[in-house]
């Protein structure tokens, strides 16, 4: 991660502050840091500008942002975020952005700073009761930070430990840190993750996990840097297989890379997560309480019989063509068919057609931005659309791998720019019946 810099003083105050904002502050209403997510993120020294996160949401695969919000090491401190606020965070959430709130505080009584630095960073004590009572005033510091930026109950944040060369002695500090720094999260309704190189405070931590530590309260995620280019949550040789195995790990794997995308640019270090839940689907609607989900939509016509005539039957209904719902094709069938294909300004048939399930499958709301990770009906809907205008994206109700080949094909096929991303222009495609 980039290095920190900000000069805030902690007081007992903090506490009481924390505490205070963390009454007025529901989780029901709070943007997600980061929530349930399987997907790409990225962390950058500087949140960047709205027009930035604009044209990042709607062309990049990222969905997830890493942002620094306190810690007295900060490189990127209150100085240097000009752009970052709580209308900011607000915004984003709504565009659909998910979250991971940084603090860069103490780092390891044996990290070494560079000297060159501009900021040289605070150490935490050798002494383990110092360094216990520092952690607390580090994790009462994000607190009041995340609620600052409209972040509530339940939420994380991510203890930025810089690489440092391990000892016996060293490492005892770092956990006793950790460990003081989640109990307090803890204890005032927030969550505790943990980033660090996987040579250092990950294998630590690990190795506390494994061997039992005694009292050793285990942060709830880990965010483990080992750059080896692979957009996982590989552990590697540093993080067994087996432990924050429940969705509970961001891996950066690509660090100092510059991204374009729409124009704007930035240098960012890569991340992929699998976090809360992972990516859930939610339950697949049932309207006129008929399935909806095939695996492919044939042509239909007057005498057709079948569920998949009941599905034909209720789009059509849902568009105000047609009454009844059963599972035969009749004369009111075809008639609410034609009805709905002069909306389009298309001839009569009488039957359907690939770009007539096209259109149905994928009417009503345009959502703003699907990409990797994204679930909910609206994917549901999109996967349904693409199979029907001939492409195969598995019916998963998750903007999967699979989705993301079909809808690049998709735009391919249309003459759209090759992102992976669904948004407004796919869907009125979609929804004007054009075929992939």
């Amino acid at each position: 991660m980039p290095s920190p810099t900000s000069r805030l003083t902690i007081t007992g105050i903090l506490t009481g502050l924390a505490a205070t904002f963390l009454l007025s502050s529901p989780a029901s209403a709070a943007p997600r840091a980061p929530g349930d997510f399987t997907g790409h993120g990225f962390d950058a020294c500087v949140a960047p500008n709205q027009s930035t996160m604009d044209a990042w949401n709607l062309r990049s695969p990222f969905t997830a942002i890493g942002i620094y919000v306190s810690g007295s090491s900060r490189y990127c401190g209150d100085a240097y975020q000009p752009n970052l606020s709580k209308a900011w965070v607000a915004t984003n959430a709504a565009n659909g952005w998910r979250f991971m709130p940084i603090h860069v505080g103490r780092q390891a009584p044996c990290f070494v700073n560079n000297p060159d630095s501009r900021v040289q960073k605070k150490r935490m004590s050798y002494t383990v009761s110092l360094a216990r009572s520092q952690a607390r005033e580090d994790a009462a510091e994000t607190i009041a930070a995340l609620v600052k930026y409209g972040f509530g109950a339940g939420s994380y944040s991510y203890l930025d430990l810089e690489w440092y060369a391990r000892t016996a002695k060293c490492d005892n500090v770092v956990l006793e840190f950790v460990d003081a720094w989640t109990e307090y999260l803890h204890d005032h309704g927030y969550k505790s993750g943990v980033y660090s190189s996987g040579s250092a405070a990950i294998a630590a931590i690990d190795a506390a996990r494994t061997s039992e530590r005694p009292s050793f309260t285990k942060p709830d995620q880990l965010w483990i840097a080992w750059t080896n280019k692979v957009a996982d949550t590989d552990g590697g040789p540093y993080l067994a297989d087996d432990g924050w195995a429940d969705h509970q790990r961001i891996h950066q794997y690509h660090n100092g890379v510059t991204m374009t995308y729409g124009g704007k640019s930035i240098n960012i270090d890569k991340d992929f997560l699998d976090v809360g839940r992972g990516s859930v689907a939610v339950k697949d609607a049932r309207p006129c309480g008929v399935a909806m989900s095939f695996t492919s939509y044939p042509q239909l016509s007057v005498g057709s019989k079948g569920p998949e005539v009941a599905a034909l039957e209720c789009l059509l209904h849902e568009q105000g063509f047609l009454t009844t719902v059963n599972e035969t094709f009749g004369s009111a069938t075809a008639k609410a068919i034609d009805a709905f294909r002069k909306t389009k300004g298309w001839a009569p048939v009488g039957h359907t057609t690939r770009p007539t399930w096209t259109a149905l499958l994928s009417a009503g709301p345009i959502p703003h931005v699907l990409k990797q990770g994204t679930v909910g009906l609206s994917v549901w809907r999109l996967q349904r659309a693409l199979i029907a205008a001939g492409l195969h994206p598995r019916l998963t109700g998750i903007f999967d791998s699979s989705t993301i080949t079909a809808v690049k094909a998709y735009r391919k096929a249309n003459g759209l720019t090759q992102y992976s991303t669904a948004e407004k222009s796919v869907w009125s495609l979609l929804q004007r019946g054009k075929l992939g």
